[in-house]
C-alpha cells in the first residue's frame, strides 16, 4: 500500500511539526527521571514524527530505511538494555534495578539519575521500534 500525499498543506504542516515533535520527544526522554514523562511517552512522540513523515511522503521510502528487521532490532536492543542495566545492580551486590551499590565515582543521586536515564532511553528505543512496526503492519507495508 502506498500512502502518498500530494497535498501541499499536509506536507508543509508535517515539515513544520516533525522537528518540534523530535525535540519535544527528546526533552521528555531526557527529563523523565526528574519529572513526569519518560521513555514510553518519548517513544510514542518520536514514533508519531516518523508516522507523520510516512503519511506526508511515501511510506515505501520510510519502510526501505526502517525495515521490519531493523525495527525488531530496536525493540530487542532497547529491552536487552533495560535488563542489562537492572542486572548491573545484582552484579554490584544489590538488587535488580538497585543503583546505590554501583561502583561509580559519583554521589548516589547522580548514579540514580544516570541509570534511570539509561533505562528511559532503552524504553524509548523499544517503544519506538515496536510502535512503528505496528504502524507498518496496519498500513500494509510489505516485506
Amino acid at each position: 500500500m502506498e500512502l502518498m500525499n500530494d497535498d501541499l498543506i499536509v506536507r508543509s504542516i508535517t515539515r513544520l511539526m516533525i522537528p518540534f515533535l523530535l525535540l519535544f520527544g527528546s526533552y521528555i526522554l531526557l527529563h523523565g527521571h526528574i519529572g513526569a514523562g519518560g521513555g514510553f511517552q518519548a517513544g510514542i512522540i518520536i514514533t508519531s514524527a516518523i508516522i507523520f513523515a510516512a503519511i506526508a511522503g511515501n511510506i515505501q521510502n520510510i519502510h526501505s530505511i526502517l525495515t521490519y528487521r531493523k525495527l525488531f532490532l530496536f525493540g530487542s536492543l532497547g529491552s536487552i538494555g533495560i535488563i542489562v542495566i537492572g542486572v548491573f545492580g545484582i552484579v554490584a551486590g544489590g538488587n535488580f534495578f538497585e543503583y546505590s551499590p554501583l561502583p561509580l565515582p559519583f554521589d548516589t543521586a547522580t548514579i540514580h539519575a544516570i541509570a534511570i536515564t539509561c533505562v528511559e532511553i532503552g524504553i524509548g528505543i523499544a517503544v519506538m521500534g515496536m510502535m512503528f512496526l505496528i504502524f507498518l503492519a496496519i498500513a500494509g507495508g510489505t516485506e
